[in-house]
């Protein structure tokens, strides 16, 4: 997961929360990611219970949550904060990748899913991507798709069908959300306008039935698209 040069060009530091019960998780989470003089942590909270407004105090840009916590999972913190409207990034940091939490992941609408076993790089780089506007999914859990979600064969059935009603045009735009592409990414190498990709996200979002750009990649994967 390598930054593009568009989200090498952040002008000022993306705000970032650290939500994770494990202060040592949170330290090192911290050294890696101010190791990029664009990102800036600005809170640092360790249980899922005051999230809301944690992050409303901190004004965060994106937030990395925890799953397993006690008190409230990281997952119905995610709940709560879109249910609060909170317009902050969010990605699921985790150990576990299997089909339980990347489900319920994925139906909270976060915009990431990166496990703890990332490479510092790729951690920054979802940050930046997530901020940016695109769809994080670390190499591990893009993998995993590949070789879980995409069984049994209803569910790949169920993709292929959805994504089947896309444009051929539809489908390159999919393919550049898939890999974690931001929309001026996306312009860049299908050779459009910012807002005209703009445009066919808009419309990929609705004819899949989704609201983030994390479920349609989630679908591009699990349809065999990548």
């Amino acid at each position: 997961m390598t930054p593009t040069a568009a989200e090498n060009a952040v002008p000022s530091p993306i705000r970032v929360g650290l939500i994770d019960d494990e202060p040592l998780i949170r330290a090192g989470l911290r050294t890696i990611l101010e190791a990029d003089p664009a990102i800036r942590v600005v809170l640092e909270h360790g249980d899922g219970l005051g999230a809301v407004s944690a992050v409303q105090g901190a004004g965060c840009d994106v937030v990395l949550m925890d799953v397993r916590m006690p008190g409230r999972s990281g997952l119905d913190a995610i709940d709560d904060l879109r249910a609060a409207g909170i317009s902050a990034r969010l990605v699921v940091l985790t150990t576990f990748a299997d089909a339980e939490y990347l489900r319920r992941a994925v139906e909270a609408s976060v915009d990431g899913y990166v496990t703890k076993a990332s490479a510092p790089d790729d951690l920054i780089a979802a940050v930046r991507t997530v901020y940016a506007g695109g769809a994080a999914l670390s190499p591990v859990v893009a993998r995993w798709l590949l070789e879980n979600a995409a069984g049994p064969m209803t569910r790949q059935a169920d993709a292929r069908q959805a994504v089947s009603q896309l444009t051929e045009r539809q489908q390159e735009v999919l393919l550049g959300i898939a890999r974690g592409e931001e929309n001026a990414q996306i312009a860049r190498n299908m050779h459009l306008a910012d807002a005209t990709v703009k445009g066919y996200v808009s419309e990929i979002l609705q004819r899949l039935n989704v609201t983030r750009r994390v479920q349609a990649a989630v679908l591009a994967h699990q349809a065999g698209l990548m």
